[in-house]
């Protein structure tokens, strides 16, 4: 039970890495979009929001809103799973 539990701890570590990294990538993207709405290097709330709407109706942004789905979703079970093992 104990060698379950390590392997678990070594899954979540490595699914919040990757999780995380998807959504900084996420955020620097809304970023970049809102400055290049905006004409600035950092664009305003509305730029901001649009950005958003952007990426959450974008077809070419289909991809990435699956991927973090379902790292979110990994990232859930390992924790259940965890759970559930001790």
């Amino acid at each position: 039970m104990d060698m379950l539990i390590a392997i678990l701890n070594v899954l979540l570590v490595l699914a919040l890495a990757f999780w995380a990294y998807l959504v900084f990538a996420m955020v620097m993207e809304q970023r970049r979009d809102a400055g290049r709405r905006s004409g600035q290097v950092f664009g305003g709330l509305r730029d901001e929001g649009q950005a958003w709407l952007h990426w959450l109706r974008s077809s070419e942004q289909h991809r990435a809103r699956w991927r973090l789905v379902w790292a979110t979703l990994t990232l859930l079970a390992i924790l259940a799973a965890r759970a559930l093992a001790t």
